[in-house]
């Protein structure tokens, strides 16, 4: 991890964080922006482009902070890009730390920041429009089964190919699903899972329950929401940008966000 990955601007979690069954959400900001190269100005910087007249890190960061069941946010961002966080009036003060090289480090961080929760529920920022009632099934499913996130069928035909472009078989359909966020895990659970990959020759994971999945524990599927698109290029944020307004399935159910 590099020098200074992971430092908080608090030294400890208060301590009703620390209590039993106490819910920490991390938020992971702390990605490049390097398929967005293409994009235009301000644009380039994906998590702080403009969406429905704020930046888009704003509404994951909302989010989160709204959740009932929520007793801690923390966001994992650039140090530079701290202040600005701060300066976004989530309605409740995120702590901030700093994030690693790969995707493991940066969790490991907003883990080591909260290191006693009971659940962690963890979302990427370049998912904006993921609803609350989805982060509570989640939270909801991990409570029952130790691990969850949410997910959606694969509406494609998926083919394995081999270095030379051959294809070496194609996928059953019916049993494939896109992992989305948010994902949620009990905490002695997670932080096992870090240990494991925190080496410096661990395999990257691309999420986290594939982390957990190298234990060999179960993670359960929650139904994910199909307007919950990850914002990787220019075309993603034209999307997310229509589907703000269009998607009426997007306003909460509640004052919790459950669905009755």
């Amino acid at each position: 991890m590099p020098e200074g990955a992971g430092a908080s601007r608090e030294r400890a979690v208060p301590p009703d964080d620390a209590r039993a069954g106490a819910v920490v959400a991390i938020l992971l900001a702390a990605g490049s922006s390097m398929r967005m190269r293409g994009a235009a100005e301000p644009d380039r910087e994906k998590l702080w482009a403009p969406l429905d007249g704020a930046p888009l890190l704003s509404r994951p960061l909302a989010m989160l902070a709204c959740l009932p069941d929520v007793d801690r946010v923390v966001v994992v961002a650039p140090a530079g890009r701290h202040a600005d966080i701060d300066g976004l009036g989530a309605a409740v003060r995120p702590l901030l730390v700093e994030g690693g090289a790969r995707r493991q480090d940066s969790l490991a961080a907003g883990v080591n920041a909260a290191p006693d929760a009971g659940w962690y529920l963890v979302h990427d920022a370049a998912r904006p429009l993921a609803s609350r009632a989805l982060a509570l099934r989640v939270l909801d499913a991990a409570r029952e089964h130790g691990a969850a996130l949410a997910a959606v069928p694969v509406a494609d035909t998926i083919k394995e190919v081999d270095g030379a472009g051959r294809v070496v078989r194609t996928a059953a359909r019916k049993s494939l699903r896109a992992a989305q966020t948010p994902q949620a895990f009990s905490g002695d659970l997670l932080r096992r899972a870090l240990a494991a990959a925190s080496g410096p020759g661990a395999a990257e994971a691309t999420d986290c329950a594939s982390l957990v999945e190298r234990l060999g524990e179960a993670v359960w599927i929650v139904e994910g929401e199909e307007w919950n698109v990850k914002v990787t290029t220019a075309a993603d944020l034209a999307r997310v940008r229509a589907a703000v307004h269009d998607v009426t399935s997007l306003r909460d159910s509640g004052p919790s966000g459950r669905t009755p």
